[in-house]
């Protein structure tokens, strides 16, 4: 499975080069806001290793359009806040701003850290940890050639979205984690995305941060992806379209937690594919808080029997604030396993989520044990959340479970707290500052732990003072 994973991946890579224009244009661009950011974004000074990426996307570029609400997908997104501005470059920190970002985001644990500047490697620190021999945790540049060659680009090219193509042509370094063959990657590897603005409010900073990650079979590893705002470098809007693609061999496993706590200025696209062999286990826990704009399109494949998908979700829209989630997991063999709860306040008239799920089980996923869950909270009388929970069944041998709940607080929970002396305004806010609980003790790092219950915090206390 593994070998024909490759040659797959390498066949379809090889074929689309061949084919693709050394440069594109910005005037060779159809849809003119693509085409500002490419003058901006496609300046030649990516690594010599993205070229042949940047290549074949830059290509697709030519003809992309970008989204609006007539797409289906983003019928409930509007993107104008985004398109509405002039893509700039973003500010240039100094090593002291990033070094003290840096530190205020460091996990509690001993961790391997990646700390990623407008989308490109600025350091990597593995502290007083001694990686196992052939584990590589870096830039592009000293990556696996092999690895590369086979997986860099391979899942996006086919699976991804239109955020996901830009990021492609437009992406200067990649962070690379590869774990060898039945390594167990004890350390979690922490991934801090730094992002700043441009010089005024009337541009938009644009950065395409990347990510790789390759599990050979029988390999093991923690991953933590932090988005985070510099402060004092730029003050205006700025746009990150991430990407995260993740390959897990056969007995591979991988926890992923994805953290999103950028200030109110951020807008952030990020995209995250997965391909999953046989009896490979992943899990994905996903907070998000910050941003005036965030969207998360997850596409996930079950590529072998008895593997294991977790996906659990928090989402947090405040005041002038849009979170939007895309997930699609397809299983097509037998005896997988897929859980998913997501969960979403909208604390503010102005707060808005969004909420697609697609679990599509397959004819030949027969003896699948599948379970989606979609609860929403409103805390103000014209909240939105756009739901779409989609649990699509064509196998006849399965378990699966499937629920979607929109509503404010319940008055049985609220009477049982007042029943016990504690007052209205206290009870309610218990109960709605432990709505998201449950997928934030998931988390496990204390500091990390810390500093999304700091955010969350803050943002509900604005709704109820």
């Amino acid at each position: 499975l593994k070998a024909n994973r490759r040659n797959v991946a390498l066949h379809m890579c090889s074929a689309r080069t061949d084919n693709v224009m050394a440069t594109v244009s910005p005037s060779d661009i159809e849809d003119p806001w693509l085409a500002q950011v490419a003058s901006v974004a496609f300046d030649g000074t990516q690594s010599p290793a993205m070229e042949g990426l940047n290549d074949v996307c830059a290509s697709a570029v030519k003809s992309l359009r970008v989204p609006t609400t007539r797409n289906e997908e983003y019928r409930f997104t509007d993107l104008s806040c985004l398109t509405g501005l002039d893509a700039c470059v973003p500010e240039t920190p100094t090593e002291d701003m990033v070094t003290e970002i840096a530190s205020k985001s460091a996990l509690k644990c001993d961790s391997i850290r990646i700390v990623l500047v407008n989308g490109q490697v600025h350091a990597v620190d593995t502290g007083a940890i001694q990686l196992p021999s052939d584990v590589y945790v870096g830039p592009v540049a000293n990556a696996p050639r092999d690895v590369l060659k086979f997986s860099l680009g391979a899942q996006s090219k086919t699976r991804g979205g239109p955020f996901a193509t830009l990021n492609g042509a437009s992406a200067k370094d990649c962070a690379v984690i590869y774990v060898p063959e039945d390594c167990n990657l004890e350390a979690p590897i922490h991934i801090i995305n730094i992002s700043s603005g441009g010089k005024d409010g009337n541009t938009i900073a644009f950065s395409s941060p990347r990510t790789l990650v390759f599990l050979e079979s029988g390999a093991s590893a923690q991953l933590v992806e932090e988005y985070v705002t510099l402060n004092g470098s730029g003050n205006g809007t700025y746009a990150s379209i991430p990407v995260t693609e993740i390959e897990l061999d056969d007995n591979a496993s991988l926890s992923h937690k994805f953290v999103e706590l950028e200030d109110e200025n951020a807008i952030n696209l990020k995209s995250t594919l997965v391909s999953q062999g046989t009896e490979s286990s992943y899990s994905l826990i996903e907070v998000r808080l910050g941003g005036k704009l965030s969207r998360h399109d997850a596409s996930i494949v079950q590529l072998g029997e008895r593997t294991s998908t977790e996906m659990k979700h928090f989402i947090l829209a405040g005041e002038d604030q849009l979170h939007d989630l895309h997930t699609k997991l397809a299983l097509d063999h037998p005896e997988g396993t897929a859980d998913q709860i997501h969960k979403c306040i909208a604390a503010t008239d102005s707060s808005k989520g969004v909420f697609d799920g697609n679990v599509k089980v397959n004819r030949m996923a027969q003896r699948t044990d599948a379970g989606q869950l979609s609860k929403n909270l409103l805390l103000a009388p014209k909240a939105t959340v756009n739901v779409k929970p989609n649990l699509q069944i064509i196998a006849d041998d399965v378990k699966c479970t499937h629920g979607c709940t929109v509503s404010d607080l319940e008055e049985e929970q609220l009477f049982y707290l007042q029943a016990r002396g504690i007052d209205p305004m206290t009870a309610r806010k218990m109960l709605v500052y432990s709505f998201g609980g449950e997928v934030i003790q998931r988390l496990e790092d204390p500091s990390l732990t810390d500093r999304v219950q700091e955010q969350a915090t803050e943002s509900l206390n604005k709704v109820f003072n």
